[in-house]
């Protein structure tokens, strides 16, 4: 009695897990289906539920779940779950995968060089396709540091890999050469000095014509003034009244011809950007 007893708490016991096994397949199946209706929210309840009742692919899933929330721009929660899908997978293919998914939220939240670091890890020796897109991504992140040269070596590296006319590399090293002139065109220190030097010139230089000209205006206007009142009364009193104004202003239009400068710089830089993402962006990027 005691002996078919235990027979059927063994059967019961290997069925239920055999309909828990079922139940959690069941489960992952329908959060593909969301997934690929692009029903992110949806999906990543699935398959953390997946996760709770014991699914047994934990790298799969964890990464499915990282690209909902990275499709949800939860970067954070995407980026624990990327690095859960690195720590359960015996595959290089995958921990790759997880690599470049975590960079590219890092990236997103500007975190340059936390990305960096990441791609540090990347295995080499995996499918084409990923080579590429770690090379894209350390481009992005040397482009954002400012480390130009090692950006331009990146992604000509893409276009390399990606086996790219040479009218297209063309294209990125035409607007290399842009992004290496900006710093020296839009000198910030040479607009502060020069606007030091004659008032609005700086402005003018970075092609602020409206402020250079009000800059101008302004200070030759309270220098006519104070020639004026130089002329009628006496140089201390012009000192007194009108100094503290034409300093004023006059450092005040040096800092803003820098300032713009700087503004000049960073606005010609973002538009390389563009174009240089749009000549290398690898098509599961696009």
């Amino acid at each position: 009695m005691k002996l078919s007893r235990f027979y059927i708490l063994i059967i019961s016991c290997l069925f239920s897990l055999t309909v828990r096994a079922q139940s959690v397949s069941e489960i992952v199946s329908f959060a593909n289906t969301q997934f690929e209706s692009e029903n992110f929210a949806i999906a990543v309840k699935e398959y953390n539920r997946a996760l709770f009742f014991g699914a047994e692919k934990v790298d799969e899933v964890s990464m499915q779940i990282a690209h909902c929330y990275t499709e949800l721009a939860n970067y954070q929660l995407a980026e624990d779950f990327y690095d859960q899908a690195y720590r359960h997978s015996q595959s290089d293919s995958l921990k790759n995968e997880a690599i470049l998914g975590k960079s590219y939220c890092l990236l997103l939240e500007n975190k340059n060089l936390a990305a960096l670091s990441e791609l540090i890890y990347f295995n080499n020796e995996t499918n084409l396709d990923q080579q590429i897109q770690s090379h894209f991504l350390n481009g992005i992140a040397y482009y954002a540091l400012k480390n130009d040269s090692l950006a331009l070596e990146e992604f000509s590296t893409v276009l390399e890999l990606s086996e790219t006319t040479d009218s297209v590399k063309a294209l990125l090293n035409n607007e290399f050469k842009k992004v290496f002139r900006y710093q020296k065109r839009y000198n910030p220190m040479r607009t502060y000095i020069m606007s030091g030097i004659v008032p609005g010139s700086g402005q003018l230089s970075v092609g602020a014509v409206k402020e250079g000209i009000n800059s101008m205006v302004l200070i030759a206007g309270l220098y006519i003034v104070a020639a004026q009142i130089i002329i009628n009364y006496s140089l201390v009193d012009a000192a007194l009244s009108l100094f503290p104004w034409i300093q004023r202003y006059y450092m005040g239009g040096m800092d803003k011809a820098k300032g713009l400068a700087v503004s000049k710089i960073e606005s010609k830089r973002y538009e390389s950007y563009e174009k240089i993402i749009d000549i290398t962006s690898p098509n599961s990027y696009k």
